[in-house]
């Protein structure tokens, strides 16, 4: 492998070998990535491999958690201060687009950011240049971008939650990471990815599954996705006494209510494929309507009326 490479990444699975086609294809790219997931499902390190395959791998990633980033710190933290810009500011100190320069700027739950603050990150993306709190001078940045998210911004952006051209700015390529309960072949690669890790973190003799166990894992919903297989493979090593780890080495709570849902009326059916053609399409609404035979309008007021537990 080249230089500066990690395998981060795992899986086997028709859906994961999409996603890792999609991280070679793009690496080697500037391009903005957009990375879409539930919880759990291993987007920065998606993410993480993005970086480390491409030409800024000898650089930073920066990653930055938007939905702990209080509105008031955002300019400060993104941006970076001037000593004496405000009260607590002691020292001048560069913010996450200088920290990350020549590198990748990681922004994971982009939907989190206020309407203020989404503002001022379009204008840092537009020209990349950024103004440190407290100075007047510009200071350009040499980043490459990459956002992820749990949430369906394409609705957002239909229902006036997030701005159009925002996402149009960080969205050049989509990468859907699924849910470990749709990649149920990947589970043992995982799993025994995960037991190496943790029985040489532990100094464990190797360790291995039996059977019956490896049954249990590939029944189980996942609600909590990889990062929950993850946890479970770490306690099974700590607790165990043998070598052989089995079913009872593995104890999951109740699995969570509508996990497989009732069937669908056709109107359910029509809002589905919709909000799954917009996904298709990199949440552009003109590409979207235009498919569908509809107009834009037409298609903003199919998505205002779509029950977004449906779809999510």
């Amino acid at each position: 492998m080249e230089r500066g490479y990690q395998k981060l990444v795992y899986g086997a699975s028709p859906t994961m070998i999409n996603v890792l086609n999609i991280i070679e294809k793009v690496a080697g790219t500037d391009a903005n990535v957009l990375i879409t997931g539930e919880n759990g499902t291993g987007k920065e390190l998606v993410a993480l491999q993005i970086h480390s395959r491409s030409k800024r791998a000898g650089e930073l990633m920066i990653s930055v958690d938007m939905g702990s980033v209080p509105e008031t710190l955002f300019e400060s933290e993104l941006f970076g201060h001037v000593r004496g810009a405000f009260t607590d500011a002691r020292e001048e100190r560069k913010g996450k687009f200088e920290l990350a320069g020549n590198g990748t700027l990681f922004l994971d739950e982009i939907s989190n950011l206020s309407l203020h603050c989404r503002s001022k990150l379009l204008s840092a993306l537009q020209s990349r240049k950024i103004t440190r709190v407290g100075s007047n001078k510009e200071i350009s940045v040499d980043i490459r971008l990459i956002c992820a998210t749990n949430r369906d911004l394409g609705m957002m952006v239909a229902e006036s939650r997030f701005r159009e051209d925002l996402l149009y700015r960080i969205n050049t390529i989509v990468i859907d990471v699924p849910p470990l309960r749709d990649r149920v072949d990947d589970i043992p690669i995982l799993a025994y990815h995960f037991l190496k890790i943790y029985c040489e973190k532990y100094n464990r003799e190797p360790m291995r599954f039996n059977t019956h166990a490896l049954e249990k894992l590939a029944n189980h919903s996942w609600p909590g996705n990889v990062r929950e297989l993850q946890h479970a493979v770490e306690k099974a090593v700590i607790m165990s006494d043998s070598t052989v780890l089995l079913p009872s080495d593995f104890e999951f709570g109740p699995a969570p209510k509508n996990l497989h849902p009732r069937e669908l009326t056709l109107a359910e059916m029509e809002s589905k494929y919709i909000v799954d053609c917009l996904r298709r399409n990199g949440n552009n609404i003109s590409v979207t309507a235009s498919l569908l035979g509809i107009t834009r309008q037409t298609l903003y007021n199919k998505l205002k009326r779509i029950d977004r537990n449906l779809v999510s």
